[in-house]
């Protein structure tokens, strides 16, 4: 067996974890089958925090070669559009949930990843169209490297890494994790 020492510097710990972050939509296109097309800012790097079951919370960094590695993008592609978080997505529930997809144009811009959503449900063409859902949560697993540390001059508990995208969930203005710029770009200041 290793020295203590060495042991407690092997076990750096890493878990599994499911997290739910927010983002924006852009410019709306109606499509030949009634439903529409907008841009969304779906996910970003920096640090986020989360509220944890005992009512405590941390923060966790994401950095740009965990949210941007061509792995992670790649899940993200395809990946349904739901009304708010229902949980996991998967075949059981996917008929009773999806709302629309994400295209598969995703990509880097900036410190976002973005790409064309379909929606094609009727009642949430309507909201998107009102205003009444603008923001978005992007529903993803990730593995937890527990180090903490200090980025750009704020300091984190762990650092998320193997980000794999599940969903992305629409949500009403001011519920989104990320703020305001992680949402459907709606308009030109998008």
């Amino acid at each position: 067996l290793p020295k203590e020492s060495s042991r407690q510097e092997c076990a750096t710990l890493l878990t599994m974890a499911i997290r739910f972050d927010n983002g924006r939509f852009s410019k709306v296109v109606s499509t030949p089958q009634g439903g529409i097309r907008v841009e969304a800012a779906v996910s970003r790097t920096g640090i986020l925090s989360y509220r944890l079951p005992d009512g405590t919370s941390r923060k966790e960094l994401r950095l740009p070669e965990d949210v941007f590695h061509e792995d992670s993008l790649a899940t993200l592609r395809g990946a349904p559009a739901t009304h708010f978080h229902p949980g996991m997505v998967g075949p059981d529930n996917f008929r009773d949930v999806a709302v629309g997809y994400m295209g598969d144009d995703v990509r880097q811009d900036g410190n976002k990843v973005v790409g064309y959503m379909a929606i094609q449900d009727a009642a949430m063409v309507g909201k998107v169209q009102t205003g009444a859902l603008k923001e978005l949560s992007a529903g993803y697993t990730c593995t937890l490297d527990e180090t903490p540390g200090e980025y750009e001059g704020q300091r984190y508990d762990a650092v998320q890494r193997e980000i794999r995208y599940n969903h992305v969930a629409l949500l009403p203005p001011g519920a989104g994790r990320s703020g305001a710029d992680v949402s459907l770009r709606l308009d030109s200041a998008g």
